[in-house]
């Protein structure tokens, strides 16, 4: 399953409000929408992380004005997301369902009933199976070398522990005689490189090496013996899975990605072969994530007891601006990158008029 992060939430909200970012990050209640994201990961299925979604902003009310009509957004957002749509008409019953849960008649569990009876997923199609069945066609059409990103700053912010997984995942794809890198490998690479914490957290979840290969060959096969010494490239989902450790890392303040950011992105693609391994291994992806975020957020906490040991002549003002800084920037980056956004959020405003609910009510 794939979330939304902080900025994606004001993102939308940006877009629903018509207001500028500065002004959406000054005037939201971003403890809130932190506390109802976190509560999203700990669903186990799209609808329920819905249902969850939207209960928890509908209550809270974390947005200055228009709370309903951004939190059905932000649903529609997450769905789309995860290659699903929810049907909206009869719009009637959304507002109804919408009224119960703000007078605390309806539960979350109730809106997860509500939207699974609405939500329609999109047909899987050959390029969500390219990592199953047409990896060495696609390899022959795109020029997929292992250089693809040393042009792009991301490279230049991956750090050492990071690129030898990746060295690593190049090695298991060649020992299992594959032509390509896919998430599978990736997966590998961070168990065979052990000294970093994703490696712990697997192995705390008994996820070991000989188990994942294993699998590997169970779901893909072994290759044809075509593999060579040479380079390997990456699949895109494995390009995916570097970009969004990249953005993961840069969310939590780190200076370097690192295993843990690209065990994040492995999760994220639910279903990549890496995915469907640790699903098979574990839980479910979601006990993975949870398990790396506690280690994460202890290790986030314990560098900035230090810190604020060494900065305890600052002052609170500037700590404030500072914060409000960065996630101003960080919003403008989404907004840029989200265009797409504005349609959907044009389209549900004109909806709800047309069914005779004011969307800035």
């Amino acid at each position: 399953m794939r979330y939304l992060g902080r900025y994606d939430v004001l993102a939308i909200a940006a877009r629903v409000l018509r207001r500028d970012s500065g002004e959406v990050v000054r005037r939201t209640d971003l403890d809130t929408i932190d506390r109802v994201l976190d509560s999203v990961r700990l669903a186990s299925s799209l609808a329920e992380a819905a249902g969850v979604l939207l209960a928890g902003l509908v209550r809270a009310r974390p947005f200055d004005g228009a709370n309903r009509v951004v939190a059905v957004a932000v649903v529609l957002q997450f769905v789309s997301l995860n290659r699903a749509e929810l049907q909206l008409e009869p719009v009637a019953d959304v507002d109804d369902l919408l009224d119960r849960i703000t007078a605390g008649a309806a539960s979350h569990q109730e809106a997860a009933t509500f939207i699974r009876s609405r939500l329609e997923h999109r047909p899987v199609t050959p390029a969500d199976l390219e990592e199953h069945l047409g990896v060495e066609l696609l390899l022959q059409e795109e020029d997929l070398t292992q250089d693809w990103w040393r042009g792009l700053d991301m490279y230049e912010q991956f750090g050492e522990p990071a690129r030898q997984v990746i060295l690593l995942a190049q090695e298991e794809a060649r020992n299992l005689d594959h032509t390509y890198v896919g998430t599978e490998h990736l997966l590998l690479g961070l168990i065979v490189h052990r000294d970093n914490a994703a490696a712990r957290v697997l192995s705390d979840l008994d996820i070991t090496a000989p188990a994942v290969r294993d699998l590997v060959v169970e779901i893909i096969g072994r290759g044809k013996g075509g593999a060579t010494a040479g380079t390997t490239p990456f699949t895109p989902r494995a390009r995916s899975t570097f970009e969004y450790a990249w953005g993961e890392a840069r969310a939590r303040g780190a200076q370097q990605v690192g295993p843990e950011h690209l065990l994040l992105g492995v999760l994220q693609d639910g279903d990549g072969v890496g995915g469907q391994i640790i699903t098979k291994l574990a839980e479910s992806t979601d006990q993975v994530r949870r398990k790396l975020d506690r280690h994460l957020t202890w290790r986030e906490r314990s560098e900035a007891a230090v810190a604020g040991a060494l900065t305890e002549d600052a002052t609170t003002a500037w700590t404030t601006y500072g914060r409000r800084h960065h996630l101003i920037a960080e919003l403008n980056a989404v907004l840029d990158e989200n265009e797409r956004l504005h349609e959907q959020v044009a389209n549900l405003r004109d909806l709800l008029r047309r069914h005779g609910i004011n969307p800035d009510g």
